[in-house]
């Protein structure tokens, strides 16, 4: 897929025109491997405070339909969700490729490498699914008579890489100024080493 090729399938003639929530979730959830080198022209292209508006709805949305109880899931996709956002508005030269090289990692993972197991109870059967899928169908049960029961222990497995953002940002987007931040991200491996 080339720049050209990408830009139709959002049904945009440019990068600037990716605006709006519906045009960055058909980009994240698009089922077609976008090479990086494509990924980065278009992100830099866009406004980097508008993107990091757009990033942050998206995650805010997809968390919604983390089954109650899934706590690690739901934490780790929050932390995937804020180091994106502050990446997203970094202000540095280089930071739409450094933030097209975790997009690239996170939708790699989300759509196609992580491994959610569905049993489906009114069929007794199982199947192994992409964690976007599974959030797609623990989303729709909620209108529906489906009833399935999911495993995100095997989906856990998403290393984000510490030296991009220091815990003190995570820490101020997460919790304001940092007033009532509790230090619950000490706790996290990946983030026990960092260097920032």
């Amino acid at each position: 897929m080339d720049f050209d090729e990408l830009l139709s399938l959002l049904d945009i003639d440019s990068p600037s025109e990716l605006v709006y929530f519906e045009q960055f979730a058909e980009l994240m959830e698009l089922h077609q491997d976008i090479p990086f080198e494509t990924l980065v022209m278009l992100i830099e292209g866009m406004d980097p405070e508008g993107l990091s508006e757009l990033v942050e709805g998206y995650f805010e949305d997809i968390i919604k339909f983390v089954p109650d109880g899934e706590d690690e899931l739901y934490t780790l996709l929050h932390n995937i969700g804020t180091t994106l956002t502050t990446l997203a508005d970094g202000g540095e030269e280089d930071s739409p490729r450094v933030f097209a090289e975790e997009l690239y990692k996170f939708r790699a993972w989300y759509l196609f490498d992580s491994a959610v197991y569905v049993k489906d109870l009114a069929e007794d059967s199982e199947r192994e699914i992409p964690l976007m899928e599974a959030l797609t169908s623990s989303r729709v049960q909620n209108f529906t008579d489906d009833d399935y029961q999911f495993d995100f222990s095997e989906a856990l497995d998403y290393r984000l890489d510490e030296y991009i953002v220091s815990l003190g940002a995570l820490a101020e987007d997460s919790y304001g100024d940092g007033d009532d931040y509790d230090g619950s991200f000490e706790e996290d491996e990946d983030y026990r080493d960092t260097d920032d």
